[in-house]
């Protein structure tokens, strides 16, 4: 398994080897066309969008604690940007379907996005009281232009991507994001121990705000076809009573996206419950440093990378619900696992089972949807599913740290688990029926 050569690489074992000869094959081959041009351009995109991903994904929250966020702080910082995409992605939606031309906005929405994580970097030299308050209404408002940029960008996949090739460069993106995060939470963490708080914060997003310019830059060279305008004139004709019988009615006859968003509504309530306690947990109760809390990061973002490939070539000759099912029972173990670990040291395991089966989640439920969702209204369905899960996505935090202030924390990640797997247990309808 971990063969050592005097050639230097062979000491590299070969699983990452091989995957990482084979993402070196698929991303840096010729681009003589048009598809493989934007291919590379979003490569390039997530790769430099992955050092800002991996250190708000990390170090937001942890942030929040050391400037002396409370249990309740913290659940509202994972909360409140939920609760803004409920009110705001289903109009976001009908905007960006009445563009023809939607890259412009994915730009813009984006650039706003980066700018809040500046203003997060320079607000404590502005601030000397109020800071955790003041980062949390930061964190909210970044979550306006993100959800705009999010469901425009998830429409241009789809219209840029060919359907039998989305899921390998989906894949790869995935792959990217996750090494470059890697990379970055690893050196983030011992950055933050060595330089002075709150500096060494700030700096860090300071670095993710410049290299996700870079990002935006690759984003902006995409290129697509203006889309089909949804049809909006005799709509605005009728009463708005009507109008919204007559959407609520399009979206039944949709059964198979019913169907799908109500089982992910079940299991995302698991999976947002406990999200505001895993920094608690690692750092209150575990006394877990920053170099920890990146090291954790690194091995879960690693695993992820690792079994990204092998979850693709499961969904591509099986199926991605039959990959979704599998991946969210393995999701249900990390909650439950932390709740059963009392040192930082086994969470180092912990995090590898997360990542193993996070990665095959991710990427069959993001194809699922895509699978769902009709194509001439996408933005919008997506949008209604967002919506729906940021239903759980505000009030499953909120729940989770009351859990875990009325009962335990521990007590809290166990029932996480609970939800999950009756979650999964609706994806496995899922699958049923469709055969």
């Amino acid at each position: 398994m971990f063969p050592i050569r005097a050639g230097g690489l062979r000491s590299v074992p070969p699983i990452l080897l091989g995957s990482a000869r084979r993402l070196w094959r698929l991303v840096f081959r010729p681009r003589e066309t048009v598809e493989e041009q934007n291919n590379w351009n979003l490569y390039l995109d997530i790769t430099w969008f992955g050092v800002l991903s991996g250190i708000t994904s990390t170090f937001v929250s942890v942030f929040a604690i050391r400037l002396g966020a409370s249990n309740t702080l913290v659940g509202l910082l994972v909360s409140l940007p939920a609760l803004i995409n409920i009110f705001w992605l289903i109009p976001s939606a009908r905007i960006i379907e009445r563009q023809r031309r939607r890259l412009p906005i994915i730009v813009l929405a984006g650039f706003l996005q980066r700018l809040g994580y500046l203003l997060i970097a320079l607000m404590p030299f502005v601030l000397r009281a109020h800071r955790p308050e003041a980062l949390v209404a930061l964190v909210a408002l970044i979550t306006l232009p993100t959800a705009m940029a999010s469901v425009a960008f998830t429409s241009l996949i789809a219209e840029v991507l060919p359907a039998d090739k989305r899921a390998q460069v989906i894949s790869i993106r995935s792959v990217l994001v996750s090494t470059v995060s890697t990379v970055t939470v690893l050196i983030s963490g011992k950055l933050l121990d060595l330089l002075p708080f709150p500096l060494n914060y700030q700096l860090l997003f300071g670095a993710g705000f410049a290299a996700s310019l870079v990002s935006l830059y690759y984003v902006s060279h995409i290129q697509v076809a203006d889309a089909i305008v949804a049809d909006q004139q005799a709509r605005r004709k009728a009463p708005l009573a009507i109008r919204l019988r007559r959407f609520v009615k399009q979206i039944v006859k949709q059964r198979d996206f019913v169907r799908f968003s109500a089982s992910a509504f079940v299991f995302h309530w698991g999976l947002y419950l406990p999200t505001a306690l895993y920094a608690i947990y690692r750092v209150k109760n575990l006394g877990a440093s920053d170099s920890w809390i990146g090291l954790l990061s690194m091995t879960q973002s690693a695993a992820t990378t690792v079994t990204y490939f092998y979850w693709g070539r499961v969904a591509s000759r099986k199926g991605n619900r039959l990959v979704l099912l599998i991946s969210s029972l393995g999701v249900v173990l990390f909650p439950v696992l932390t709740g059963l670990s009392t040192r930082i040291e086994p969470l180092l395991l912990v995090s590898v089972i997360g990542g193993m089966f996070g990665a095959g989640f991710s990427l069959s439920f993001f194809n699922t949807l895509l699978e769902v969702c009709p194509q001439e209204r996408r933005p919008s369905y997506v949008a209604i599913h967002t919506t729906l899960i940021n239903v759980a996505a505000f009030l499953a935090p909120l729940l989770g740290t009351s859990l875990a202030n009325l009962l335990d924390i521990r007590i809290a990640f166990f029932i996480a688990g609970a939800v999950r797997l009756l979650g999964a247990g609706f994806f496995y309808r899922l699958i049923v029926r469709r055969r």
